[in-house]
């Protein structure tokens, strides 16, 4: 095994490691949620059954009291409710995917290329995968849209404060010459520059390296990196840089015209990747 591998099998080891880790720890609180809520179910119980059992002995009949079922069995209405959203958004996603994979198939029934369709999760990896991360991307959400909304407030707030003072020449006078005084203007002395914007060829060879360091990460059987990759006539703005989008392999790419950054679209978003900074296929200029 190349240094290479063994780097890129070290790295998802590491990754699926971090993976399980985090799912260990959801379970853990999760456990920890629930018994509570089971604790204060039972508490609740107890209470309202010793009510109905007095009221029932006031009124002389049948004591019927609520029934306490086990811990594994118990579900509080919060995780009905999150059992039932999370149900949704995974027959969402699996039509989703089969949507995609019967428009894939057609594709490569049409250009006589195997067909290699999605995976389907099963409900339980969707759960412990991808409704974490949602419920994270909503924290982080909520966190950007605070900042943003302070940002806007302070801005208004001077806005409003700003007291604009045009600039008035000096028109002080010497004693001896009685003509106004003359100041030499400013000058920077240092060059201002700017990133350029690549051009196409450069974005190509940018996601040509990208793709020989991610290739096995990104699901391909080989390295893509030498296959066609075409551009798509388009631009699009990701993460607020302005991309050359391009296709390889059946899958799409943006690169930034900066080349600053490089994203792969995955399930309708754009993930980004980065160099190895290993086997550079293209010299430096």
């Amino acid at each position: 095994m190349s240094t290479k591998e063994e780097k890129k099998e070290a790295k998802l080891v590491k990754k699926n490691e971090k993976a399980e880790a985090r799912a260990a720890k959801a379970q853990a609180a999760a456990e920890k949620r629930h018994s509570k809520e089971y604790q204060k179910f039972v508490k609740d119980a107890d209470k309202k059954n010793k009510k109905l059992q007095a009221k029932a002995a006031k009124d002389g009949k049948p004591f019927v009291p609520i029934e306490v079922p086990e811990i594994d069995e118990f579900q509080s209405k919060r995780e009905i409710k999150a059992e039932k959203a999370c149900q949704k958004a995974y027959d969402r996603y699996v039509k989703k995917i089969e949507k995609k994979n019967a428009v894939t198939e057609k594709k490569c029934a049409k250009k006589g290329k195997p067909f290699v369709p999605m995976a389907i999760p099963t409900y339980e990896e969707f759960a412990n995968s991808s409704a974490a991360e949602k419920k994270g991307g909503k924290i982080v959400l909520a966190i950007i849209l605070t900042i943003l909304i302070i940002l806007l407030v302070y801005f208004m707030v001077m806005f409003i404060k700003f007291d604009y003072n045009p600039f008035v020449a000096d028109e002080e006078t010497t004693a001896a010459e009685g003509t106004p005084n003359v100041y030499e203007s400013y000058v920077n002395p240092h060059e201002i520059t700017t990133t350029p914007d690549y051009s196409i060829a450069d974005a190509k060879l940018y996601l040509k390296q990208v793709l020989s360091d991610n290739w096995q990460d990104l699901g391909y059987s080989s390295d893509p990196s030498n296959s066609t990759i075409s551009y798509s006539n388009r631009m699009e703005t990701i993460n607020g840089a302005d991309c050359y989008m391009f296709t390889c392999g059946g899958k799409t790419y943006g690169v930034a015209v900066k080349l600053s950054a490089c994203y792969y679209s995955n399930n309708g978003d754009y993930k980004p990747l980065t160099f190895n900074e290993t086997d550079i296929i293209f010299p430096e200029d």
